[in-house]
């Protein structure tokens, strides 16, 4: 096999029609302007997302509550902080509150650092910065909730980074090379980053997110795009937030194996045995 990696293998796997990366999944989106609340279910129904929805922190709570007596508990919560204002950060609060152990996933187009700390200590998973960009909402979405159903389904070992199309055993000798590769890419991004090398941090870190998104590794792609808003947005390669993003982007590599993370479905794509 070829040591080049195919940019649509991803994006070929998934328009198959056999599955989406969002397929049997359940999630709440709660507040959202009618603009914002249509492009982002979109998004999410066209990756195979069941929605429902929530119009703020209360209503959030009876619909977790009413899901987890029907024993059908939501994959995640979606929050529009933008839109809900001071009522998000209550929000996330509430649902702890009564024990929702799910991610719960949070949207602002302005939050600060020092709002961004106060979600994460609220007990949110995840805060994303974009929400016309659909592919980092999906990418992001997909990685928690894959980890929620790892968790509840004991598929997968905690913390490990799995991809979208290692539940095809056909597949499986791609993924584990894939991943044999991944310690160099990190050595790649570190000392493009030591020698201060802004072109070639560009495109080691541009290298990581293609080749992660080809593969499947939807959580590694979302860590090299986050990444990239750091180094975009920095004057010096030595930023403290860019050094941590590049580290849990390393940290995050360094966890990826080619176990499946669900079930295999029923049929698979017709790929053939790679090796």
């Amino acid at each position: 096999m070829s040591d080049r990696f195919d940019d649509n293998l991803f994006d070929s796997v998934m328009s198959t029609g056999i599955t989406a990366p969002l397929a049997e999944s359940r999630l709440l989106l709660v507040g959202g302007e009618d603009g914002t609340r249509f492009r982002v279910a979109s998004d999410l129904k066209q990756a195979g997302a069941a929605m429902e929805f929530a119009g703020n922190a209360r209503e959030a709570v009876t619909c977790v509550i009413e899901a987890q007596d029907d024993l059908s508990p939501f994959d995640l919560v979606l929050i529009d902080v933008s839109s809900l204002g001071p009522d998000a950060l209550e929000a996330v609060g509430q649902l702890r509150d009564i024990q929702f152990a799910g991610p719960i996933l949070a949207m602002s187009l302005d939050a600060s650092r020092e709002e961004v700390t106060q979600y994460f200590e609220a007990g949110c998973d995840e805060l994303i910065a974009k929400r016309e960009d659909a592919a980092e909402l999906i990418a992001t979405t997909t990685t928690l909730v894959n980890r929620e159903k790892a968790r509840r389904f004991g598929l997968a070992s905690p913390g490990e980074v799995t991809s979208e199309l290692s539940a095809y055993p056909e597949l499986l000798m791609m993924l584990r090379r894939f991943v044999s590769t991944l310690p160099d890419s990190v050595e790649s991004v570190l000392s493009a980053q030591r020698e201060h090398d802004l072109a070639r941090l560009r495109e080691e870190l541009d290298r990581v997110k293609r080749n992660a998104t080809s593969h499947g590794y939807l959580e590694i792609r979302a860590s090299a795009v986050s990444a990239q808003h750091e180094l975009e947005g920095s004057k010096k390669l030595d930023a403290r937030e860019l050094v941590e993003a590049i580290d849990e982007l390393a940290d995050v590599c360094r966890r990826a194996t080619a176990s499946p993370s669900k079930p295999p479905p029923p049929s698979g794509p017709n790929y053939p045995p790679s090796g």
